[in-house]
């Protein structure tokens, strides 16, 4: 049943063996082996694959459900911490505790800092980013055309 939707769990050779008690074999009795207890223990073992089954639906179910319930608290304590940060801005205290806290969400874009001008330098340059660093993305080489 969980190996493939209709998949009985009782072998083939279980069955057939049933089938003979249920024929040839039906008014016979051994010790401890009969038609009943056969088909009682078939009926056994189906119902506990049946609920096995249900179950894993629901573990997967709640698996899903708790998924979906860390990843609010996630988002929601990253909302928190990004107003906490605003609201520390005048504690330094609370402002260092707050830089080391990382809820292990996504990382933040890195913001790259403004180079503001000197109002008294004479400098009439607007505001300018510093150069990006790293290595410069490849460009892909034309392939040259031929006839």
């Amino acid at each position: 049943m969980h190996d493939s939707d209709n998949a009985d769990p009782v072998s083939p050779a279980l069955l057939d063996l049933l089938a003979v008690f249920e024929g040839p074999l039906a008014e016979v009795q051994f010790p401890g082996v009969d038609l009943g207890i056969l088909r009682s223990q078939v009926d056994q073992v189906r119902g506990h694959a049946l609920e096995l089954d249900q179950l894993r639906a629901q573990l997967d179910a709640l698996h899903n459900q708790l998924s979906e319930a860390r990843l609010r608290l996630l988002r929601t304590a990253e909302q928190g911490l990004a107003y906490a940060r605003v609201f520390a801005a005048e504690d330094p205290e609370l402002e260092a505790r707050l830089a080391d806290i990382h809820l292990g969400g996504k990382a933040e874009p890195r913001r790259r800092k403004l180079e503001v001008a000197a109002a008294d330098s004479g400098n009439s340059e607007p505001l300018r980013l510093p150069p990006r660093r790293g290595r410069k993305p490849r460009v892909a080489e034309e392939a040259p055309t031929g006839s």
